[in-house]
């Protein structure tokens, strides 16, 4: 893990994301120069205009939940519609950014009789290289997740974490630039988890990486991301509420996120006062608490101020 010596990462400048004309995100501005950007909370948004896969197509269903229940909220297409998004220099918004990108959506359709080498080849292939090209490509591709002895089975043979490998291999097939993998770790038990971390280490190995993740975790498994990650971003309802590091974060001890309806700036006053930094805004914001603060002075900095609170989370 290293800061990019080029272009950051990921770099936005008052950006809005809109779905089907609605907006998603706005004002998102923030810079990540480091090689793994991990973006926590609402993010579906932003996955979709990164990749351009429908929106409603990357929400997955959480588990026991029946598949209509996850993907019937705001479908349609994300663009960015205002202000700067760029991923390693590249515009979003001309799109300019897929050839040097591969996405992995988290468990899209498979054809599930469709052989493992014949899925990954057709990804290269629709990234333009010729069948020869594509098939050559896949070995290497397959080898880099976990994957090299699984070339001839069928998909509907593949457990879940072999899928998400498979779905990874397809994404970097054609040697991206930057991977873009969306939450791929959520629903796993610690051994499942285990094995996409691996094809997830062996898929990022000499590239950027932007991930994905409804929530941040610091233990187990999903929290080998959070740790590993360089850059931490956290989006809650169409806002930044938080960029750092996991580094800030451990340093800095807890870290809340809190929604603010007035007097938003008088109460980053009154918590510096405090010893406590209030990051983030316009309404969505986060606040790391020192030792020996609680939320309890988040509280009477707000009653102080006058400053109305409508919600109060630990983010960690």
């Amino acid at each position: 893990m290293v800061e990019a010596a080029g272009p950051p990462l990921l770099d936005a400048r008052a950006a809005r994301i809109a779905v089907d004309d609605v907006v998603a995100i706005d004002a998102l501005t923030a810079e990540a120069r480091g090689d793994r950007v991990l973006c926590a909370g609402d993010t579906g948004a932003l996955f979709a205009a990164l990749t351009g896969i429908p929106f409603s197509a990357v929400r997955a269903p959480a588990p026991g939940a029946a598949a209509d229940d996850a993907r019937d909220e705001a479908p349609g297409e994300a663009r960015v519609v205002a202000g700067r998004l760029e991923v390693a220099g590249r515009d979003v918004a001309r799109s300019a950014h897929r050839a040097a990108s591969g996405a992995a959506p988290l468990d899209p359709p498979l054809p599930l009789a469709w052989t493992v080498d014949a899925y990954v080849a057709w990804g290269a292939r629709l990234s333009g290289a010729s069948p020869r090209a594509a098939a050559e490509m896949v070995p290497a591709a397959l080898a880099r997740v976990g994957l090299a002895a699984a070339r001839k089975r069928t998909l509907r043979t593949l457990a879940l974490p072999e899928r998400r490998a498979l779905v990874l291999a397809q994404a970097i097939v054609t040697a991206p630039a930057v991977l873009i993998a969306e939450d791929p770790l959520v629903g796993l038990d610690d051994g499942a988890a285990g094995f996409v971390l691996a094809a997830l280490a062996g898929a990022t190995e000499g590239r950027g990486a932007l991930l994905t993740a409804a929530r941040l975790d610091v233990e187990g498994p999903r929290g080998v991301l959070v740790r590993g990650a360089t850059d931490v971003l956290v989006l809650a309802g169409g806002e930044l509420a938080f960029s750092g590091t996991f580094a800030e974060v451990a340093a800095s001890g807890r870290v809340y996120t809190l929604t603010v309806r007035s007097n938003a700036e008088l109460l980053r006053e009154e918590l510096a006062a405090r010893g406590i930094a209030l990051r983030g805004g316009p309404a969505r914001f986060s606040a790391a608490l020192p030792e020996g603060a609680t939320t309890r002075d988040v509280v009477l900095a707000a009653t102080r101020c006058r400053a109305a609170i409508v919600e109060l989370a630990p983010l960690f």
